[in-house]
């Protein structure tokens, strides 16, 4: 893997330094920053761009998109049409507007792009994959999800309601916000196609933001299992776990635990368990398999057409 490929992150709030960060820490270096507010590149040691247009962007081998989820999709647009592989940070649209045209320009100049999904690099998570994967839990009657964090706690460096997520116009409201929990189910599920759904939702807190703060979703899949994700803006104390309900048993996992276990009659059995994780490697892991993809010229998982399937009952609802 050439570790001298120029990148480029668009967009240097939270997420494009976490990640300008992992790129560093996994060789990379030769890294470039663009944001439109350029007083998030004062001071620091960058490499930057100061347009972003054909011109600029037929340097870049790969193009990490991080700016508002509402520039999201004109912004890859861009990056392909310049040829450049691209990795757009979750959610990726608050609309279905020019997603299949994004994903017609990708296919026909055959590269290599990704939705975030870091969820799916941690090793819990990872475990119970391939455990339903195998049929290890039988049939499987219902995959159940629940997040909750306090949005002001999200990030005590910045005022909450200048955030993204206070405002429909930018894409906030807690399910886009939570996109990866139902990434979670369809992902457990195999992504059955859907049969019915039912979202419930409002703004139930005197948070001043102008999107919903919590919801309370089902599913019905072809495949006759039951799914839920609640999530929410108010939890005072972190909450993020799922629990899957099969023929053989119960698999429960938190994140804040981090053991899978299996409830069986009366036994309580711990399947796998990993011990002082940080969360940060799940984010090392997600870049390396995207630049895996693009130096094997291969596919990504969760490419944007399969973005897309989870993202398109998500917004119809909001």
């Amino acid at each position: 893997m050439d570790k001298n490929i120029k990148i480029l992150i668009i967009g240097f709030g939270s997420i494009g330094r976490r990640h300008y960060q992992n790129l560093l820490k996994l060789g990379f270096k030769n890294i470039y920053v663009y944001d439109i507010d350029k007083n998030k590149l004062a001071g620091e040691k960058l490499k930057t761009t100061e347009k972003i247009n054909a011109g600029t962007l037929k340097q870049f081998r790969a193009v990490l998109i991080c700016n508002p989820n509402d520039a999201h999709v004109q912004t890859a647009i861009k990056c392909a049409q310049a040829g450049c592989h691209i990795f757009i940070e979750k959610p990726l649209a608050p609309s279905l507007k020019n997603i299949k045209a994004l994903v017609k320009i990708c296919h026909s100049k055959k590269l290599t792009n990704m939705v975030a999904c870091n969820l799916r690099f941690h090793p819990c998570l990872k475990f119970i994959k391939n455990y339903l994967d195998k049929n290890s839990l039988g049939k499987i009657y219902s995959i159940r999800h629940d997040f909750g964090y306090f949005l002001p706690y999200w990030r005590p460096e910045q005022d909450y309601r200048k955030n993204y997520a206070a405002k429909k116009a930018s894409g906030g409201g807690i399910i886009l916000d939570d996109i990866h929990e139902f990434d979670l189910l369809f992902w457990f599920n195999g992504f059955s196609p859907v049969v019915e759904t039912k979202f419930i939702f409002d703004k139930t807190s005197a948070l001043a933001i102008e999107t919903e703060d919590n919801c309370v979703a089902a599913f019905k899949f072809v495949n006759k299992t039951l799914g839920s994700v609640s999530c929410d803006y108010l939890q005072q104390a972190y909450s993020r776990n799922c629990k899957i309900v099969g023929a053989k048993g119960n698999l429960t996992w938190d994140f804040n635990e981090n053991i899978v276990w299996l409830h069986a009659k009366k036994r309580k059995n711990n399947l796998f368990q990993i011990k002082n994780y940080q969360a940060n490697q799940m984010y090392l892991d997600e870049l390396s398999y995207f630049f895996w993809c693009v130096f094997k010229r291969q596919p990504a998982a969760n490419d944007i057409k399969t973005a897309a399937l989870v993202l398109k009952y998500c917004i119809n609802k909001i």
